[in-house]
C-alpha cells in the first residue's frame, strides 16, 4: 500500500468515524486545572543566554594571535606624532558619540 493511498483511506475513516463522546466538561475542566506556566526571570533568561556566550567567546579569544595584533599598533603608537595621537582619540570620542546617538534615533524612527 503506498503512502498516498494510506493518507487517502486514514483520511476517510477519520471522517467517517466522527463520533464525539460527551464528557459532560471533564476535558474543559481538566484544562482550566493545568498549571499556569511560569516564566524565568528576565534577567535569568539573558543570564543563560550570556553565560555560554561569553565563554565560548573568552575561548575564541584565547586562541587569537594576540601578539601579532598588538604588535604593529603598539609601533604605531611609539612612532606616531602629538598630532596623530589626538586625531586618533578625537575620532575614537566621535564614534563613541555618534553610534548610540545613531542607535537611539533609528529606534525612535526619527531616522
Amino acid at each position: 500500500m503506498s503512502d498516498k493511498s494510506f493518507d487517502d483511506f486514514l483520511a476517510q475513516q477519520l471522517q467517517r468515524n466522527n463520533n464525539y463522546i460527551e464528557d459532560d466538561g471533564f476535558a474543559a475542566n481538566v484544562m482550566a486545572n493545568l498549571p499556569v506556566k511560569q516564566r524565568l526571570n528576565p534577567w535569568l533568561e539573558r543570564l543563560i543566554l550570556a553565560a555560554p556566550v561569553t565563554l565560548i567567546a573568552l575561548l575564541v579569544a584565547s586562541q587569537l594571535p594576540w601578539r601579532d595584533l598588538v604588535r604593529p599598533a603598539y609601533g604605531w603608537l611609539l612612532t606616531s606624532t602629538d598630532t596623530s595621537l589626538m586625531l586618533a582619540v578625537a575620532s575614537v570620542m566621535l564614534m563613541v558619540v555618534t553610534v548610540p546617538l545613531l542607535w537611539v534615533l533609528r529606534r525612535s524612527s526619527s531616522l
